[in-house]
C-alpha cells in the first residue's frame, strides 16, 4: 500500500474528531472565540440539544471581510505568531483548529460586523467555502452551526439523546458564566431561557443567576492578592455538602480547568469539615503568570500544567484553611447535648412516641430520646448483665468516638460503624417498602419554599411521578420555585438538602438506576450519623436490626459494616 497526502478536507475532519467531540464542543469553541474578541454580552440558543443548531452570538470586535475566508483555514490565527507565543498564552484559543474543524462536519452561517466597517455575511457548508457578501449588522459576530455530523453518519450515530446533548451545553455555559462575571451570558434551549447573568462582575450575582439564592447563602468569599499568584472565588461552609465534584469549578486564568492537584487542595483544606465521602462547592478563580502555566496540554485546552505546583498547593491551601477556619460554624447536628449520659437498659423511656406510619426503629439525626435531659445517676457503671442481650447472643460493650458500637459475640470483638449499619437497615426496610408501594409520606406544617434552576425545575415536572412514589408531594409555583408539601417520613430538617441530592441524581447521566440510587441517598439521610451518642437500648436494637439484615457485612454504598477481630487477632496484636 504507497502513501499518499491526504486533502486538506478529510484532514479537517480527523482534526474535528480530536475537537469537536459533541455539540457542547462547537459552543465552547464559538463562546471562546467570543471572549477573545473582547466581548462583554455572549447569548448562546441551540435546537434539540445543539444537533440541528446552534447559534452564539456577541458584541465583540468583528472581523473584516479579508479575515473570513483565513478564519477557516487550518492553523490561521491571529492570537499567536511565534514559538515563543506558546509560552505567553493570555487568551482562551491560540492554535487556529475550531472553525475548520467545525466547519468541516456542519453547515454555518457567519455574520460579522466591525466598528466602521461593512458587515460581511459568509456560508461554509462541509470545509467548503460557499458564499460571502457584505451584509451590515450590529457589531459584533454571530455564528449559526447547522446539521453538526451531516456528512459524517457514523459520528453523528455517537450522540446521545437532546436532552443529554443540552444538559452538557447547559453545564458547560455555567462554567463560562462563572469564570467570567463580567460578561452577560444568556443561555436558551429550543427558546426556553435557562439563565442569564447580568455580566455586572459580581460572582455572587452570577451565582445567583445559575444555582438560586438557596445555593449562593452557604457560599462565603475568598480573596488573595500575593507574589504570584491571585485568587478569588467563592467556597461553601461545611453545612453544605455534596456527594460529588460537580459543584467544583476551578479557573485559571479566566480557563475552566480540571486539575487532579486542586482536588487534592480541596480535600486537606476540608479535613475535619467534612467526612471522607462528602464534597465542599468550590469556585475559585487562580491567576497566575502564563509563563509558569501551560495549557497547550490536552487537545481541548481543559488541562494545564503547572511550573510549581508545590508552590501552587501550598498557597491556595493556606488561603482556604484560613478563611474556613474563621468561619463561625460548629456542626451541632454530630454532637450529642451537653446532659447526655449513658444509661441502663432498666431505664425505658415511656415518653417515647412512634408515630404509626414511621417505619419502625427510624432514627432521624435529631432523637426525640436526647431532647428530653437525663436525670444525673447514682452510679454511672453499667454492670455486665445490662449488656446482655437476651435475643441476638451478643454483649454490647459499649461506644466508642460517638461513632463505633464494640460488641462480644462468639469469643471475638466486633466494630460496627453505626451509620453505616443503620444505613443497611434503613436501605432494606425502604426497597421492601417501596416494592410493595407503600410509601410513608410526612405533611409538613408549613411548606418549604426551595429556589432552583429551570433545568432542575424540569425535571421536577417530567419526573414528577418518581418524587412521589418516594413520598415527596412538590408543586412548581414560579418559573424557579418549588414548594415541599410533604416528605418521605423521617428526613426532618433535611428536606431541601435531599430534594437537591435528588436532583442530582437525575442530572448525573452516568447512573444506571435512579431509583437504586434514590433509596441509597433517602438511606443515608435517614440513618443515625457518626457523631451521635446512642443510649444502650439504640444500640442493642441496631445490632439485633444489623445482624437479621440482608447483606449485613456491608453499607448500600459498599463501605463494611462490621469487622471482626478474633481472640487470636487480638493474642497477637498483644504478641501473646
Amino acid at each position: 500500500m504507497s502513501i499518499k497526502p491526504l486533502d486538506d478536507n478529510l484532514i479537517n475532519q480527523i482534526a474535528a474528531g480530536e475537537v469537536v467531540e459533541r455539540p457542547a464542543s462547537v459552543v465552547k469553541e464559538l463562546i471562546e472565540n467570543s471572549i477573545d474578541a473582547d466581548a462583554t454580552i455572549i447569548t448562546v440558543n441551540i435546537n434539540r440539544g445543539g444537533i440541528d443548531r446552534i447559534e452564539v452570538e456577541d458584541n465583540g470586535q468583528g472581523m473584516e471581510a479579508e479575515d473570513i475566508p483565513l478564519a477557516f483555514q487550518r492553523h490561521a490565527t491571529s492570537k499567536i505568531s511565534s514559538q515563543e507565543d506558546l509560552f505567553n498564552i493570555n487568551t482562551m484559543g491560540f492554535r487556529g483548529e475550531a472553525l475548520p474543524s467545525i466547519a468541516s462536519v456542519s453547515r454555518i452561517e457567519l455574520y460579522s460586523q466591525k466598528a466602521d466597517s461593512t458587515g460581511v455575511f459568509a456560508r461554509v457548508e462541509g470545509g467548503r467555502f460557499l458564499k460571502q457578501e457584505n451584509r451590515p449588522g450590529p457589531v459584533g459576530t454571530r455564528i449559526i452551526v447547522f446539521d453538526l455530523f451531516f456528512n459524517t453518519p457514523a459520528r453523528r450515530s455517537f450522540l446521545k439523546s437532546a436532552v443529554t446533548e443540552g444538559n452538557h451545553i447547559y453545564e458547560l455555559l455555567r462554567k463560562y458564566a462563572l469564570s467570567r462575571p463580567d460578561i452577560s451570558f444568556s443561555f436558551s434551549n429550543d427558546k426556553k431561557q435557562f439563565f442569564k447573568t447580568p455580566g455586572n462582575g459580581s460572582l455572587k450575582d452570577a451565582v445567583l443567576c445559575v444555582y438560586g439564592r438557596d445555593f449562593a447563602s452557604y457560599l462565603t468569599d475568598v480573596t488573595y492578592v500575593g507574589e504570584g499568584y491571585t485568587i478569588e472565588g467563592l467556597i461553601s461552609t461545611p453545612e453544605l455538602r455534596r456527594t460529588n465534584r460537580k459543584n467544583q469549578y476551578f479557573f485559571v486564568n479566566h480557563r475552566p480547568v480540571r486539575s487532579v492537584l486542586l482536588y487534592k487542595v480541596i480535600d486537606q483544606a476540608y479535613q475535619g469539615f467534612l467526612l471522607s465521602r462528602e464534597q465542599p462547592a468550590i469556585i475559585l478563580s487562580i491567576k497566575i503568570p502564563p509563563a509558569n502555566v501551560d495549557v497547550n496540554v490536552h487537545p481541548q485546552k481543559n488541562e494545564v500544567r503547572f511550573k510549581d505546583e508545590k508552590s501552587l498547593f501550598r498557597t491556595v491551601y493556606a488561603v482556604l484553611k484560613d478563611v474556613l477556619e474563621q468561619i463561625d460554624y460548629r456542626p451541632l447536628n454530630y454532637l450529642p447535648p451537653e446532659s447526655y449520659a449513658p444509661v441502663s437498659r432498666e431505664q425505658n423511656y415511656p415518653n417515647r412516641v412512634v408515630s404509626e406510619t414511621a417505619i419502625s426503629f427510624d432514627f432521624t439525626g435529631q432523637s426525640s430520646l436526647r431532647k428530653d435531659p437525663v436525670q444525673p445517676l447514682g452510679d454511672q457503671r453499667i454492670k455486665k448483665e445490662d449488656y446482655q442481650s437476651a435475643a441476638g447472643g451478643f454483649r454490647i460493650i459499649g461506644q466508642c468516638l460517638n461513632s463505633y458500637i464494640l460488641l462480644e459475640m462468639n469469643q471475638a470483638l466486633y466494630l460496627v460503624d453505626q451509620h453505616a449499619a443503620h444505613e443497611r437497615i434503613m436501605y432494606n426496610q425502604l426497597k421492601e417498602m417501596y416494592s410493595t408501594g407503600k410509601e410513608v409520606t410526612q405533611m409538613l406544617a408549613v411548606p418549604l419554599a426551595l429556589e432552583l434552576s429551570p433545568q432542575q425545575i424540569g425535571i421536577i415536572e417530567e419526573h414528577n411521578d418518581f418524587f412521589t412514589g418516594l413520598g415527596f408531594e412538590l408543586d412548581v409555583i414560579a418559573p424557579d420555585t418549588v414548594l415541599i408539601r410533604a416528605t418521605p417520613g423521617g428526613v426532618s430538617g433535611q428536606e431541601l438538602e435531599l430534594v437537591n441530592e435528588l436532583l442530582e441524581l437525575w442530572q448525573d447521566n452516568t447512573l444506571p438506576d435512579i431509583q437504586e440510587e434514590a433509596i441509597k441517598t433517602l438511606a443515608c439521610k435517614k440513618a443515625i450519623k457518626a457523631g451521635e451518642g446512642l443510649y444502650l437500648q439504640e444500640m442493642e436494637r441496631i445490632i439485633t436490626e444489623l445482624l437479621s439484615s440482608a447483606d449485613y457485612k456491608n453499607c448500600p454504598h459498599g463501605r463494611p459494616t462490621i469487622i471482626k477481630m478474633s481472640q487470636a487477632d487480638l493474642d497477637r496484636l498483644f504478641k501473646r
